[in-house]
């Protein structure tokens, strides 16, 4: 099935092919090694091509590197695909009144997918032991994401998962259900001829970590290995310090209550034209962030067969809203 779907490269003809510059190496045997184990995959495969992308080097945790290709030349002429990927608020609210969980992470999940062969010569990259292109879907290629997603959403038809990319999260009420559905999914990954990573799959978990978080049958929960990275941040000395923190707390901001009116003097920092000063007013808001996440909050899924209070307030800097379940 996965093989009726191809990734495919549309681009602006008028454009001129990338031209094959040559990157600075270092690490020779390492790429050997990348190279040859593409190569006996049937990932890629020599060729002669007027494209040619400078080849990157990407350090991963166990201490080995992925062999990556710098498509920025090509993906500034490669004609956009709409397709969407899910909205994370989506996902989680799907993890309600859930007790069983079992994550399945695919195996190098998008060189699962051919590249139409029309278009394989554009992806085209170039290293010290020759010109080679891929016959698989490659990392960094403007419409990898979208092309993968389709195909996980037809996968994940009629099926109680969800995923986002090549992360499979499967959800059932019971340990007898979540038996069952494990066994569909598996059985319909044989039938698209996908192949999951076993080293990273967890089973029948009561919680499990998805998507940067820590889903529970009680509610959501911030990573504490993010909350610790957050807590190292010293104190903000320049503009552009202050929104790098802003932004790291901006995407934990559904569990910090009334984040707008705690951030506010950060926020004021970020506008133009604004005189440079770091208070205690700004030392307080930069602490208060942090100790919200430190806190461990929980971020229950609202439960939307239950009617619902909607209260409103506006003060002198910020409007609000709060909306929660009648009780």
């Amino acid at each position: 099935m996965v093989k009726e779907l191809q990734a495919k490269v549309l681009y602006d003809f008028e454009a001129q092919p990338d031209s094959g510059e040559l990157s600075i190496w270092t690490g020779e045997i390492v790429t050997i090694t990348n190279q040859e184990d593409l190569l006996e995959k049937d990932v890629i495969e020599e060729c002669e091509s007027t494209y040619g992308g400078p080849v990157i080097l990407i350090p991963k945790p166990n201490g080995k590197t992925r062999l990556c290709i710098d498509y920025r030349k090509l993906n500034e002429t490669t004609v956009p695909d709409s397709y969407p990927l899910p909205r994370m608020d989506d996902l989680l609210q799907s993890t309600k009144h859930t007790t069983f969980m079992s994550t399945i992470d695919l195996k190098s999940g998008y060189h699962q997918i051919n590249v139409h062969p029309a278009d394989r010569d554009k992806t085209a990259f170039v290293c010290p032991f020759g010109t080679f292109r891929f016959k698989r879907m490659p990392l960094g290629l403007q419409n990898a994401p979208s092309t993968f997603q389709r195909l996980m959403d037809m996968f994940c038809q009629n099926l109680p998962t969800m995923t986002y990319l090549d992360d499979i999260i499967v959800l059932s009420p019971t340990f007898d259900q979540h038996l069952l559905d494990l066994e569909t999914v598996f059985l319909k990954l044989k039938d698209y001829k996908l192949w999951a990573n076993l080293s990273k799959c967890h089973f029948a978990c009561s919680c499990v970590k998805y998507l940067g978080l820590w889903i529970t049958s009680c509610g959501i929960e911030v990573d504490p290995d993010k909350v610790s990275a957050v807590q190292k941040i010293p104190p903000s000395r320049t503009v552009k310090q202050v929104q790098s923190f802003l932004q790291t707390c901006s995407w934990y901001r559904k569990f910090i209550p009334n984040f707008s009116e705690i951030s506010r003097h950060l926020s004021y920092l970020t506008k133009k034209k604004t005189v440079w000063t770091w208070t205690e007013s700004e030392q307080n808001a930069f602490t208060t962030l942090k100790n919200c996440l430190v806190s461990h909050p929980i971020l229950s899924q609202a439960d939307f067969t239950k009617p619902f209070v909607l209260q409103t307030d506006a003060g002198n800097y910020v409007p609000c809203n709060y909306s929660s379940p009648r009780s």
